[in-house]
């Protein structure tokens, strides 16, 4: 297995940092207080890293946008290393081991 830059494990330990409750609420939700478990995991395909966290959140609208803030916050404090994210995913995985949503990495260095 290749190991990992250290861009990469930033941004796997940013995205446990995240905080999906100050998001939007989901107005389909059944209940504000009902929050389900979600992991971010990285892969491009051949490697993975691993969330073993995981984020409480109160939908899965919630988590996506929790994942794209800290992405985006992440990918600005060192924008010159687009290239190492060619290729690589963000996946949103449920509690039961589900991929639910996937975020291109390389997409997100262009804004």
């Amino acid at each position: 297995m290749t190991p990992f830059s250290n861009g990469k494990q930033a941004l796997a330990e940013g995205l446990r940092e995240t905080d999906p409750s100050v998001s939007s609420p989901d107005i389909s939700a059944p209940s504000p207080s009902v929050s389900a478990r979600y992991y971010f995991n990285l892969t491009n395909g051949d490697a993975m890293i691993r969330d073993e966290e995981g984020i409480e959140a109160t939908s899965l609208q919630a988590a996506v946008i929790s994942a794209m803030e800290a992405v985006e916050e992440l990918r600005a404090q060192d924008p010159s290393n687009a290239d190492e994210w060619q290729g690589w995913r963000l996946e949103i995985v449920d509690a039961e081991g589900r991929a639910v949503h996937a975020i291109p990495l390389d997409a997100l260095s262009h804004h």
